[in-house]
């Protein structure tokens, strides 16, 4: 890898590390401890993502057969450290929201600050929040922060 700070396995918890272990394995389709182009190309698939050859090898890198498990670590945790911290998620929550329990936020209003902050396809948005959303009696839509924050943390 060519970064300069390289992510390594102590800076994970076990049940982080257990994780990105079943997702490798699940992306490994062959299961040969690499997830090659082949591999890539069957999960954008199920996933109904299009890929071509060219962006197959961008994701691989131009001289590798593949991406082995170490690597796989130090490319997600570079990911993850480029995520807010739980801390300043928990407070733009409860900044939005009415009740800071529970941390729930009318859908609605919740589309409008994501939208000033430059998350621009609802489409997508809403392919994320339907997971965290209820409906109310009164007919309107929650989104249930608390129930985000559980299901992304550990």
């Amino acid at each position: 890898m060519e970064k300069s700070q390289s992510v390594t396995f102590s800076q994970f918890t076990q049940n982080q590390i257990q994780k990105l272990k079943d997702a490798f394995q699940y992306i490994d389709e062959d299961g040969d401890g690499v997830i090659s182009q082949k591999d890539l190309r069957k999960i954008l698939s199920d996933l109904s993502k299009q890929s071509d050859e060219m962006q197959l090898q961008e994701m691989i890198g131009t001289e590798k057969e593949g991406i082995t498990f170490p690597e796989f670590v130090s490319i997600m945790g570079e990911r993850i450290e480029s995520l807010p911290e739980e801390t300043e998620l928990i407070e733009a929550l409860k900044t939005f929201s009415k009740e800071n329990e529970e941390m729930m936020i009318k859908v609605d209003e919740l589309e409008t600050y994501l939208a000033s902050a430059g998350f621009k396809d609802k489409k997508e948005l809403d392919k994320v929040l339907q997971h965290f959303v209820t409906k109310q009696v009164s007919g309107g839509q929650v989104f249930k922060g608390k129930k985000f924050l559980e299901t992304i943390g550990e």
